[in-house]
């Protein structure tokens, strides 16, 4: 209850330093105001003119913001979520979904939740059950026809290098880049 009721006097002289601030008092006269009539419970003086500078710069609340230090847990949680949600999510988004600033975001997912952004790492490309059937199914073709027409059919078969070509926009190493986990596995990606 006593934390409160501070809180509740800082609020109070800080809507004191504003108007005072307002009409053009100086902040000596403004500090000295406070001490008057708050005694012992009066803002420093280093506090009234931090306090004028920012009222002075446009602010105009008197609430103090959370201070910086170790993030609330749960500003913690949220991040955390949106990590598991979206293991693609940018510093960024996660800097202005919760309104902070870039090194406390980092800091709150790198240090305190223990994830790292890693690329996926480059593997021999992965045919598909799809495309393992067909390399089947064409062989099989081929080798009927082989026994239905011997050596003739040989001769007529020209040979070259498998290609396999798809039609898609693969993502760069970089745009593949993910949150782990160090116990989560590695993710791979195959050469195109």
């Amino acid at each position: 209850m006593a934390a409160l009721l501070a809180v509740c006097i800082k609020e109070e002289q800080r809507a004191v330093i504003r108007f005072l601030c307002s009409e053009g008092v100086p902040g000596a006269e403004i500090h000295q105001r406070l001490s008057t009539q708050y005694g012992d419970s009066a803002l420093p003086r280093r506090s009234v003119y931090e306090w004028i500078e920012k009222f002075k710069s446009g602010r105009t609340n008197v609430t103090h913001k959370e201070a910086a230090g170790r993030p609330s847990t749960s500003m913690i949680q949220q991040a955390r979520e949106m990590v598991l949600a979206n293991w693609r999510v940018a510093i960024h988004e996660v800097v202005c979904s919760l309104q902070i600033s870039h090194g406390s975001a980092y800091q709150m997912i790198h240090d305190e939740l223990g994830f790292h952004k890693i690329c996926a790492r480059w593997v021999p490309r992965e045919l598909t059950a799809e495309h393992k059937r067909k390399r089947v199914e064409i062989c099989q073709r081929l080798l009927n026809r082989y026994n239905n027409e011997g050596e003739e059919f040989l001769s007529r078969i020209v040979t070259g290098d498998e290609t396999w070509v798809h039609h898609y926009e693969p993502e760069s190493k970089r745009q593949s880049m993910e949150w782990k986990h160090p116990g989560s596995p590695a993710k791979k990606k195959f050469k195109t």
